[in-house]
């Protein structure tokens, strides 16, 4: 029986093989029929199909024709195909193996329609010269075939047109033009406008104005110019009072400034038709740097325009809205009682036992005890600290200088002389000069410390130095409210003479 199965399995399998081959063969030769789904296709202008094989057989290769279509052609079972124009498209499939071919063609199997218009545009520049042209690109989706644009002055009704779609325009009346533009296909139509877009400028106008990165600094300092004057300038000159260079002819110009004082900038721009000046009296400030620790101008804002660039924090929100000494708006500082200005903690800052000179104008009717500037004493009495401080009491201590450390202070305090609340600017300098303290108003000593220590105080806190406020340990008091400019501080005692300059400035 073992036997018989032995020889009769072998003969079972060699059948079953030739039958499933014969199968094979039968599937490959089974009629090729190309077909493709769907009846017909209706879509928008834009929009896209994707197509399906549905041929019957077995088909290996495929060749897609698509009238109108894009792509054109294809090779994939189901290519997606885009149609941009309206239109009825037919579609042409031949399908292929090794020994079959089958095609078929579907005329007008895909309707485009035209699509909604959205009107959408741009413009490679906004203002232009006179004369100058502009580029104008239209976007507007929905495929339109027309295009009616319309570009008017807003005031004396200079009208210029154009069809095409996307125009170059030259514009040769200077002013402001509205551009309106109307698309459509057949199907739709849509419009947009577009007020003020175009500004065309005047080729023969000018008008001079400048700006500088700052309107304050030292000797030695530089302060970097801008040209930010409107219209067509082709020249431009400037001219700077006790600058280096003192004259230029960039549009950004750099200049330094070597002696104390207060200088004018004058810019003159031109073109072939006109010229035009700007000149500011007095636009520039510079002090004397000589061991110049740090300077705050309150000129718009709160920062130290001194070698250093110390940063400073703000407390409160002080204000820029007054005017300062010389009668500009904006270049002074304005305390509300609730607000000040630190200096970060700086070696150069840390006063010690040198000599030192800080130099303040300050401006109002306060009648609170208030600081007007601080370095160090946050712990409060006792501490490493020097301060100028008014309003104490109205007898004997309208003013008053400290010189502070652990063990002892030596105090200045002046009477009716150091009166500052009268709603007037007055310039206040407290110097430090080895153990000796003296106090200037206007120019003019007003105190000295009549028993001066042996040995000059150590006032150095490693703290911030304070403008506007006293610092305490958890809180804040003495705040000044009123007007402070040009804050100055010095590691040296400043002489008669040089605080004759700083009061001069």
């Amino acid at each position: 029986m073992i036997d018989y199965m032995k020889r009769w399995i072998p003969g079972l399998l060699l059948l079953l093989m030739v039958a499933a081959g014969a199968c094979k063969k039968d599937d490959a030769r089974a009629p090729l029929v190309a077909a493709i789904e769907g009846d017909v296709f209706e879509i928008r202008a834009g929009d896209s199909i994707t197509f399906k094989d549905i041929s019957q057989g077995q088909a290996s290769r495929w060749k897609w024709t698509f009238e109108g279509g894009t792509p054109a052609t294809s090779g994939l079972s189901t290519p997606t195909v885009q149609y941009i124009k309206a239109g009825k498209y037919k579609v042409t499939l031949e399908v292929s193996n090794a020994g079959q071919t089958s095609s078929i063609t579907k005329e007008q199997f895909v309707t485009v329609g035209y699509n909604q218009i959205n009107v959408n545009f741009t413009a490679d520049k906004t203002i232009l010269m006179q004369d100058e042209s502009v580029v104008f690109t239209d976007q507007t989706t929905g495929i339109p075939e027309t295009w009616n644009w319309e570009f008017i002055h807003e005031t004396n009704g200079v009208l210029y047109t154009s069809t095409q779609k996307s125009p170059t325009i030259q514009f040769l009346v200077p002013g402001k033009y509205s551009v309106k533009l109307k698309a459509a296909n057949p199907g739709f139509s849509g419009e947009k406008t577009v007020e003020k877009m175009i500004e065309v400028i005047d080729k023969t106008f000018v008008s001079a104005d400048l700006t500088a990165s700052k309107t304050a600094t030292y000797t030695g300092g530089s302060i970097a110019f801008d040209d930010i004057s409107l219209g067509n300038v082709t020249a431009r000159t400037w001219t700077f009072e006790g600058g280096n260079p003192a004259t230029s002819t960039d549009d950004q110009p750099t200049v330094t400034y070597a002696a104390p004082g207060r200088y004018k900038v004058k810019l003159t721009v031109s073109n072939p038709y006109r010229s035009s000046d700007k000149e500011l009296e007095k636009y520039i400030l510079v002090v004397p740097g000589d061991q110049l620790a740090a300077f705050v101008p309150f000129n718009g804002a709160v920062a130290d325009a001194g070698p250093l660039a110390i940063p400073t924090t703000l407390v409160g929100t002080p204000g820029f809205a007054q005017a300062d000494r010389l009668n500009v708006v904006g270049n002074t500082v304005t305390f509300d009682g609730t607000s000040g200005v630190m200096l970060e903690s700086s070696t150069i800052l840390n006063l010690g036992t040198g000599d030192y000179s800080v130099s303040a104008w300050v401006k109002t009717t306060g009648t609170a005890r208030m600081m007007i500037w601080q370095e160090s004493g946050k712990n409060g009495s006792g501490d490493n600290q020097s301060w100028l401080r008014m309003n104490d009491n109205t007898t004997t201590q309208w003013l008053r200088f400290n010189t502070e450390q652990p063990g002892g202070s030596s105090i200045l305090s002046i009477g009716t002389d150091g009166k500052l609340n009268d709603g007037q600017w007055k310039h206040v300098v407290a110097v430090r000069q080895g153990v000796n303290m003296r106090v200037y108003l206007n120019g003019v000593q007003i105190g000295q410390l009549a028993s001066p220590p042996a040995q000059p105080r150590n006032v150095t806190g490693n703290q911030p130095f304070k403008i506007g406020l006293q610092q305490g340990a958890t809180s804040n008091s003495n705040f000044f409210n009123g007007q402070i400019d040009d804050v100055l501080i010095y590691k040296k005692a400043l002489t008669v003479t040089e605080i004759a300059t700083l009061y001069g400035l």
